[in-house]
């Protein structure tokens, strides 16, 4: 009779650790991968060259623009969201899709409606800085540098 608890103790622990063991169900990350999908990043610039000296940078927020938000997924998703739902969607690109890192790191590819790649300036824990171009029209090519912390 004690036999049959102390392998019924058993059985019942050893079902309880497997229960237990932690289960890895996510995709392997890099450090910019996970810098990227550990917070949700809000819009602090968005800027163009200036007409007058393009070595310069001329603001192209709208007071609205302030609570654009990004988030970025384990699993390749993303979203750049106008929580205001008021705000002008041709100067920030509001869009989800998909997103993926290059191999050497430098670019960050963004495919929903309209397809961005940006290429990566600074991405840490703290700030994603990067610069793309925004073409809506063949003969209105812009280079825009963008800003989230």
């Amino acid at each position: 009779m004690k036999n049959k608890k102390l392998i019924l103790s058993l059985m019942v622990a050893g079902t309880l650790l497997a229960a237990c063991k932690k289960t890895d169900n996510g995709p392997t990350l890099t450090p910019q991968e996970r810098a990227l999908t550990s917070r949700i990043w809000s819009l602090k610039s968005l800027t163009v060259p200036k007409v007058s000296n393009p070595s310069e940078d001329s603001s192209i927020t709208k007071s609205c623009s302030d609570s654009a938000l990004m988030a970025f997924d384990v699993f390749g998703n993303y979203q750049i969201a106008d929580p205001s739902k008021a705000c002008d969607s041709t100067i920030v690109p509001y869009s989800k899709g998909n997103w993926g890192i290059s191999s050497d790191g430098d670019s960050l590819a963004l495919i929903g409606k309209r397809k961005f790649i940006l290429k990566i300036e600074m991405l840490n824990d703290t700030i994603l800085k990067a610069t793309f171009r925004d073409s809506i029209s063949p003969d209105k090519n812009v280079v825009k540098k963008i800003t989230f912390k």
